[in-house]
């Protein structure tokens, strides 16, 4: 099953591409809903570099939810748009193939940014499904809410 979620984020290009190599960003967007454990390394890079990152997963910080590979692969950099990619899968989910694409638009201090995940969990994908969609909006609205504030809150 395929999660498809859109925003506009008020920024610069470079400013957003930036950001999303960070995973202090990850932790960020993804806080109360997801607590992410490096396991193997032991702690996130910096900045992501192409690789594979063991994480355990916690729901709301305190609910297993598993292990997970997060595989990041830089696909896509050109002038207008940079495309990052999560090829991740784990025990509980064996495929979260998660696209981010960023791109320019005619305003040049707004930005495109769209999430697009196929979930694969077995019996359990449309729940994942659901909980992907409820994740991703969330994650937008994180962004937009780090951005109001100054990315340097990170």
């Amino acid at each position: 099953m395929i999660v498809n979620v859109s925003t506009e984020l008020k920024s610069d290009f470079e400013t957003i591409k930036r950001s999303v190599l960070l995973p202090k960003l990850l932790i960020y967007v993804t806080t109360p809903l997801i607590k992410f454990t490096p396991l193997d390394p032991s702690h996130f890079p910096v900045i992501w570099k192409d690789g594979e990152y063991l994480v355990d997963m916690k729901l709301f910080g305190i609910i297993p939810f598993g292990k997970q590979y997060i595989g990041i692969q830089r696909f896509h950099d050109t002038i207008d748009e940079f495309i990052l990619r999560d090829n991740g899968h784990g025990e509980l989910i064996q495929k979260w193939d998660h696209w981010i694409f960023i791109r320019k638009t005619k305003n040049e201090n707004l930005i495109s940014y769209t999430d697009r995940i196929e979930i694969k969990a077995g019996i359990l994908t449309p729940l994942i499904w659901i909980f992907g969609n409820i994740f991703y909006r969330w994650r937008q609205h994180r962004w937009r809410k780090l951005i109001s504030e100054g990315l340097e809150a990170l």
